[in-house]
């Protein structure tokens, strides 16, 4: 995996380097946060982003999007695992996916791709999650979201990077973020974002160009 250059996020093979990198300090309560404008799909789009986590706690790094406690959407690690928990018109769970795999290695960047398509038939076409490049199938808990709702990641007021919310904003972030992008209306795999090392056999990043 990429390691911490001079605090900077670079790839191994140093084909594409990603010039800048954010340090987030949860004793200091730093978060960044956005209001966006009506997205092109409320059912679709993508998340990509490098991390590495700083804390190895409950949540070393966190983002959401919200209107209110009853519609939102956090992403999270908790209990070492990766965690998308939500809710859309005050039902809770949906959606709710908990990795098996735990992230508690301090030292390593993970690429963390959501690609999210709520207008897919088959539940669990609906959100899929990369990590460094392979898609995770294990989950020790699974819940999607009802096909065709307005996904509260995409479709809400409060985008907020650095924290969760879950009626307030808790949980700060501890750790560094790089590269991170939101696409609106599209739902593409990790392969926009990254590839393969030839030489090193590591995941790295590539520059996006969509």
């Amino acid at each position: 995996m990429p390691v911490l250059q001079t605090g900077l996020a670079k790839s191994a093979a140093a084909d594409y380097t990603i010039d800048q990198s954010l340090r987030f300090d949860d004793g200091d309560s730093a978060k960044l946060t956005r209001t966006p404008g009506t997205p092109t799909s409320a059912r679709i789009g993508t998340l990509s982003w490098w991390m590495k986590q700083g804390k190895i706690e409950e949540c070393s790094w966190g983002m959401s999007n919200y209107s209110d406690e009853s519609n939102r959407v956090s992403i999270s690690t908790s209990s070492h695992a990766l965690n998308m928990f939500g809710k859309v018109g005050g039902t809770a769970s949906k959606p709710n996916l908990t990795t098996s795999q735990l992230f508690r290695d301090p030292s390593a960047w993970y690429h963390i791709v959501y690609s999210i398509d709520v207008t897919q038939a088959t539940a669990s076409d609906r959100i899929k999650l990369y990590v460094n490049g392979e898609q995770v199938t294990s989950f020790s808990g699974e819940s999607y979201p009802d096909q065709n709702v307005d996904f509260p990641l995409f479709s809400k007021t409060n985008m907020l990077i650095g924290a969760r919310y879950a009626g307030s904003i808790t949980q700060h972030t501890d750790g560094y973020m790089a590269e991170f992008h939101y696409v609106d209306g599209t739902a593409l795999d990790a392969s926009s974002f990254g590839e393969t090392d030839s030489a090193t056999n590591q995941w790295k990043p590539v520059e996006y160009s969509g």
